[in-house]
């Protein structure tokens, strides 16, 4: 498979150019949507364009391709450490971010399953536990008290919150499964 197969269809602009190893998204500086290494395609989950990468994950979908997601630091030519650590974390956070957390349930697409088989694969499965906690305690359900009108307020939405407080459950299925 190709990175050209990915985009064009019946020459539709989607704003997405080819560059040697990445597809490039136009209306920004270039920023790398995703990339193919041993026929598996990985796509940047990156707010930035997030409809730009739901339109892209319900492509690969429709195409029956396998692909899961990565960081955008990984386009850095530098690298990261523990890239296994900071991939799983960015699928965790990701999942909590509004426009991915509606843009797959509105495209009927599981992130965590996505999350689990990439996991299985890399065998670093036991890594999730460590950074939901992480995520969940420092992160998600932090809030600050407002002490004119005597209120919590949250970073997160309340179903998003919910949500993620059922997620380890979810995780755990998912590997049985």
């Amino acid at each position: 498979m190709e990175l050209y197969d990915i985009v064009y269809d019946n020459n539709v602009d989607f704003g997405i150019s080819n560059c040697g190893k990445f597809l490039l998204y136009r209306k920004y500086r270039n920023i790398p949507v995703c990339f193919i290494e041993n026929d598996i395609v990985y796509v940047f989950l990156d707010k930035k364009i997030s409809k730009v990468i739901i339109n892209i994950t319900k492509k690969l979908i429709k195409m029956c391709v396998k692909f899961y997601f990565t960081t955008p630091e990984l386009s850095n030519p530098r690298g990261i450490y523990d890239y296994k650590n900071v991939v799983i974390e960015h699928y965790l956070f990701s999942y909590t971010q509004k426009e991915f957390f509606y843009g797959f349930q509105k495209i009927d697409f599981d992130i965590i399953d996505n999350l689990v088989k990439w996991s299985v694969e890399n065998e670093c499965y036991d890594l999730i536990k460590q950074n939901y906690e992480h995520l969940d305690k420092k992160v998600i359900n932090r809030y600050y008290y407002d002490w004119f009108s005597n209120e919590k307020s949250y970073d997160y939405m309340e179903e998003i919150r919910d949500s993620f407080k059922t997620l380890l459950r979810d995780i755990h299925i998912s590997f049985i499964l």
